[in-house]
């Protein structure tokens, strides 16, 4: 069996801390291994010894948890945010977290953070399901999209570009993290800049040189390298 990732818990309520470990004692991919109630005892323990993961509160007494990753920025992609303070979701993002959960956490939402997260780290048993929603900020808050109905995501700058519909969300995020996270749960990347939900497709359209479009539910257009069609083609014919 592959082994738990281990976890520094830091929250300065202790009951928080309890309902947390207690959620974590369920489940034998993670181990918690230390706990903090402030950013100082957080540092002390992390110039001591390697966490495989890193479980935050936002408001500690003596600041706020993304000061730990403003110094330490390799934390981040390790970094669970959790919270009660919907609002900040998206600075944390920015700053490149696994995710961020409000409190009070479910199960379900926990577990698959750390799905996330013990893929990332390639941890993962083989078989082991990887995540089925993406967390993205928004106005109200954090909302989580189930993969089935996004239809593609795309770049503009700096920024991914989630597709649903009508509707648009934006995340600060690299699309090759997003490929490696998201790959388990049906996006396929068709190209350097663009994911694709194959069951969207609706046509491919060839263009020259074997690069094609794809024509996605709703008449969005996406264009595909020919580096990623045999890829492509396979998912395709898997649906079929």
């Amino acid at each position: 069996m592959t082994r738990p990732l281990s976890v520094l818990l830091v929250d300065d309520v202790a009951l928080a801390r309890d309902r947390l470990r207690v959620l974590m004692a369920a489940m034998p991919q993670v181990r918690v291994d230390a706990e903090a109630a402030s950013l100082a005892q957080a540092r002390q323990l992390l110039q001591g010894r390697r966490f495989d993961l890193l479980v935050l509160d936002l408001v500690l007494p003596d600041g706020r948890g993304w000061e730990l990753l403003q110094q330490q920025p390799a934390l981040a992609a390790h970094t669970l945010f959790v919270t009660a303070l919907p609002q900040h979701a998206l600075r944390a993002f920015e700053l490149g977290v696994a995710d961020y959960l409000l409190k009070p956490v479910a199960l379900p939402r926990l577990q698959d953070a750390i799905a996330r997260v013990r893929r990332l780290a390639g941890l993962a048993e083989p078989g082991e399901d990887g995540a089925r929603t993406l967390a993205v900020p928004g106005s109200g808050g954090v909302q989580y999209l189930p993969l089935a109905q996004i239809d593609y995501i795309d770049m503009a700058g700096h920024y991914a570009c989630v597709h649903v519909g009508t509707q648009l969300h934006l995340l600060r995020e690299s699309l090759a993290h997003l490929a490696d996270r998201l790959g388990d749960g049906g996006l396929l990347r068709v190209h350097r800049s663009v994911l694709v939900n194959p069951l969207r497709v609706q046509s491919l359209i060839e263009r020259h040189n074997g690069d094609a479009l794809l024509e996605l539910a709703g008449g969005a257009q996406v264009p595909v390298s020919r580096s990623y069609r045999c890829a492509l083609e396979a998912a395709l014919a898997a649906r079929a």
